[in-house]
């Protein structure tokens, strides 16, 4: 990958983590703000992993968004962003911009959707 590409890339990856973790914040404020004060005072990397949280199942989808974003800065600080974490091929840089936390390649995307307990559902 071209060092362009990389920066526009880091940049990208940047802006989403911004806005994920401002919505999820949003999100905890509107239903408890003493809770979303005492985030505050956390690393963002935290944040997924305060128990108090599961009290409120409308947080989960901003959890679980949360949990991409730590998993994508964890890529990149190993130096694997942009690899399919299951068969390591490089991902598409249209797949990285339209999800700069994408995880998977199209086909382990897939297979991993279809192992989920959800895909049991008739």
């Amino acid at each position: 990958m071209s060092s362009i590409l990389e920066s526009q890339l880091e940049e990208r990856l940047g802006a989403e983590v911004s806005q994920q973790r401002q919505a999820f914040l949003q999100a905890v404020q509107a239903l408890d703000s003493e809770l979303a004060r005492q985030l505050t005072l956390l690393s963002p990397d935290e944040w997924a992993d305060q128990g108090a949280l599961y009290a409120w199942p409308q947080l989960q989808p901003y959890i679980k968004q949360l949990k991409k974003v730590d998993a994508a800065l964890c890529q990149q600080q190993l130096g694997l962003y942009g690899l399919c974490s299951d068969c390591e091929v490089e991902l598409s840089r249209e797949l990285l911009f339209q999800d700069p936390c994408r995880q998977r390649c199209s086909l382990c995307h897939s297979k991993f959707l279809n192992s989920q307990p959800a895909s049991w559902k008739l």
